[in-house]
């Protein structure tokens, strides 16, 4: 995992927490580490560029005629946000000092 690996720790750890806010928390999380969303016809063009984006743990919102945003997103990111167990104290602190 690499130091910009973190935001998938922090999406894990806020799953796994008990609060009002979670899911506004996940979304802000996956909206920083998106950027800014990409419009569906731009999309169309570059999707090689963003499925390698998505591969390297970079995912991306996409806009789909201002009705929603969709993510793209690696299958292998996805599958450690939703499988594997939240991150320990340890994990967190040993991040925080990268």
């Amino acid at each position: 995992m690499t130091e910009d690996d973190t935001w998938k720790l922090v999406v894990t750890g806020l799953k796994h927490k008990a609060v009002v806010d979670r899911k506004r928390q996940i979304a802000e999380v996956l909206s920083d580490v998106a950027g800014e969303d990409v419009p569906i016809r731009a999309a169309r063009r570059i999707l090689l560029t963003l499925s390698v984006r998505a591969l390297a743990s970079k995912p991306c919102r996409i806009d789909v005629h201002g009705e929603g945003a969709v993510f793209l997103i690696s299958s292998g990111d996805l599958l450690e946000i939703l499988a594997d167990p939240p991150p320990t104290l340890a994990e967190v602190l040993r991040k925080s000092k990268l």
